[in-house]
């Protein structure tokens, strides 16, 4: 029972820390064991523990980062929502501030982490590779996925994320004047899947230093991996706000947080209500 994951225009960094796009990367995982089978990018074959690399990369770099882009359709900053509805402009606030330092402001750090050791010099290239992922990561757009559904009873996630989908956009039909301004898929997104994203990065990968930077070839995303795995993962500490769907006071997001521990508790528990890391 195999199923068989491809990514068409993959993109990737080689050694040399120049951005490169492979014409197809794909992976084979056996549904019932969970295990990986095999792998290959174009015609090349390649180990488990370089699969991990290139799909950490292309989530952190190519994937996640449309999730980010997409909710900047699910926010209202507008001064008008002042003290007529605060809890939507706050969430708004936050996830435009962390796009903002996402894509604008994450770049400006190589320089500090090549310095302290972190990351090679490559990474400081004026042609930035690490942008140049992202933009090519969002400009490859959404591709259609109905099948999808069909990894609904061997994934956790997919069966989470489906049913909760459903009863976000139920919801958010009948409160939609609480969100004025905001695409209810987009907030979907910036929300729940964004959440989840998180989260599953952090239980899959362990430890960060799975990620091999001594490979040869794909050494320098392993660099980046490891840098995000440690300091971008989990939750930001000290938050002085609420910013969980649970005992959130806000009727839309409390109505989909019961209906979603129904389905399963431990993931409706990492739901935030904006992008907050």
């Amino acid at each position: 029972n195999i199923a068989g994951f491809v990514f068409a225009d993959f993109p990737y960094v080689d050694d040399n820390c120049d951005m490169k796009v492979a014409d197809l990367f794909t992976v084979a995982i056996d549904l019932d064991t969970k295990r990986f089978v095999k792998a290959k990018l174009d015609c090349e074959t390649i180990t488990a523990k370089e699969a991990v690399t290139l799909l950490w990369y292309n989530t952190i770099a190519a994937q996640h980062v449309k999730l980010h882009a997409m909710a900047n359709w699910g926010v209202n900053v507008d001064d008008s929502l002042k003290g007529a509805n605060d809890f939507l402009r706050r969430n708004s606030v936050v996830t435009a501030m962390y796009n903002f330092f996402g894509y604008t402001s994450f770049n400006g750090f190589l320089k500090i982490w090549a310095k302290q050791g972190l990351v090679s010099d490559g990474w400081t290239k004026p042609n930035a590779p690490l942008v140049q992922s992202f933009n090519h990561g969002i400009k490859s757009n959404i591709l259609q996925h109905v099948g999808i559904e069909e990894l609904a009873k061997y994934s956790r996630f997919v069966k989470f994320a489906i049913q909760v989908r459903s009863i976000f956009l139920y919801e958010f039909q009948k409160h939609k004047g609480l969100f004025p301004g905001v695409d209810g898929e987009a907030l979907f997104v910036g929300t729940v899947l964004h959440s989840l994203d998180h989260t599953f990065m952090e239980w899959n990968l362990k430890d960060a230093l799975y990620l091999d930077t001594s490979d040869n070839r794909f050494g320098k995303m392993a660099e980046i991996g490891q840098v995000v795995k440690v300091g971008f993962v989990s939750d930001v500490d000290g938050l002085y706000f609420h910013k969980r769907f649970k005992n959130s006071g806000h009727p839309f997001y409390d109505t989909v947080y019961k209906k979603a521990a129904k389905i399963d508790k431990l993931l409706a528990d990492t739901m935030d209500t904006c992008i907050i890391k």
